[in-house]
């Protein structure tokens, strides 16, 4: 460990091959048509650059995908909760939309998705939603013609009374993270994330050297880490990045498989609020990643006005506070040498963010 909030992945072996274990969660040669989401802009999200932030930095490039403008939806998000329930539908073709209920919980932007994709194929949908998720939020939940119960507690008790309610009322369930016996559905939800990362590689010929990426379950990192390693003839070095208080991969990391947060996951970043990880993704980001680390609170303002108010010529970026959460771990490592060095983030150094999320309601920096 380099500092308390990061330390080297001891089973990332550089060397090992993009095996069974790896495509039995995320699949590269698996993609989704993108048409099939049934959505009208069907176009990549833009991959800017910013090179004067580059430059002030000191290193060769840095760029970020920018999901705030995916679909007009405002987050990356809307590829996973849609899809899976298309795919749901596609294998239950004896099942008619107007019979189903579909439910998930939800911190807001997944469910958003799963709303949207119950919408698309005229079903009903119920979403549970914990107590910090934002009246803006909601709003646009039940703007998709969704039900919305409010739970008292965070998002890992929500998806507790989840489980409760649709196994009492017959509900199906469509969630972004696994447990025991319940594996096919949040497969098909970082299927859809898979989508984002090959517009990447497309996008970036000359391929990022590292990826710094968000994680609270570890969708978004499973997908993002599981299809650049399976598709590029050389691994980038791979950094899953937490809120010191949600930081279940880094004590996941620790102990050396699922363990749970520190923390009590209270943090303004609220799409990484999660005390637990999705146990399916850890072949993945558990034998993957390089490092794990933390950030706190107060960094996560400075990354959002850096992407609101850029250096010259470098292009805004509307993000929330989970979308600019690889930006704030780029900025706390630049400003630490050893955690520099030990990172070899250089002048050679392409770096690769993810603005997950756009505004959507947060007030602006």
């Amino acid at each position: 460990m380099i500092h308390a909030w990061l330390a080297r992945n001891p089973r990332a072996d550089r060397t090992r091959v993009y095996g069974p274990a790896q495509r039995a969660v995320v699949d590269a040669a698996n993609l989704p048509d993108i048409g099939m989401l049934g959505v009208v802009d069907k176009g990549p999200t833009p991959l800017l650059a910013l090179p004067a932030l580059a430059e002030r930095l000191g290193l060769g490039e840095v760029r970020v995908k920018d999901e705030s403008q995916r679909f007009g939806f405002g987050a990356f998000k809307a590829l996973g909760g849609v899809f899976a329930i298309l795919q749901f539908m596609a294998s239950h073709g004896d099942r008619k939309p107007t019979d189903i209920v579909f439910t998930a919980a939800s911190s807001g932007n997944h469910g958003r998705s799963v709303a949207m994709g119950a919408q698309l194929v005229g079903a009903r949908c119920v979403i549970l939603l914990p107590g910090f998720t934002s009246a803006e939020k909601e709003a646009a939940i039940r703007a998709r013609g969704a039900e919305v119960i409010r739970i008292d507690g965070d998002y890992d008790t929500a998806i507790v009374e989840c489980r409760r309610r649709a196994e009492e009322k017959g509900w199906t369930i469509i969630s972004d993270t696994s447990w025991p016996g319940y594996e096919i559905v949040p497969r098909d939800v970082m299927r859809g994330y898979t989508i984002l990362a090959d517009e990447i590689v497309r996008q970036w010929p000359q391929a990022p050297t590292h990826v710094l990426v968000q994680a609270g379950v570890g969708g978004l990192a499973a997908a993002l880490i599981g299809y650049i390693w399976a598709v590029l003839p050389q691994r980038p070095m791979f950094v899953v990045v937490e809120p010191r208080s949600a930081d279940c991969w880094f004590q996941s990391n620790a102990a050396g498989g699922p363990a749970p947060a520190s923390g009590d996951a209270g943090t303004m970043m609220g799409g990484l609020a999660c005390r637990e990880i999705s146990p399916i993704t850890w072949p993945v980001v558990g034998l993957g990643a390089d490092w794990f680390m933390t950030i706190e609170e107060d960094e996560v303002m400075p990354a959002r006005r850096q992407f609101a108010r850029p250096l010259d010529g470098d292009p805004a970026i509307a993000s929330g506070p989970s979308g600019c959460a690889g930006l704030a771990a780029l900025m706390r490592v630049c400003a630490n040498g050893d955690a520099r060095r030990a990172l070899r983030l250089d002048r050679d150094a392409r770096v690769l963010l993810i603005n997950s999320e756009g505004n959507l309601g947060e007030a602006a920096p």
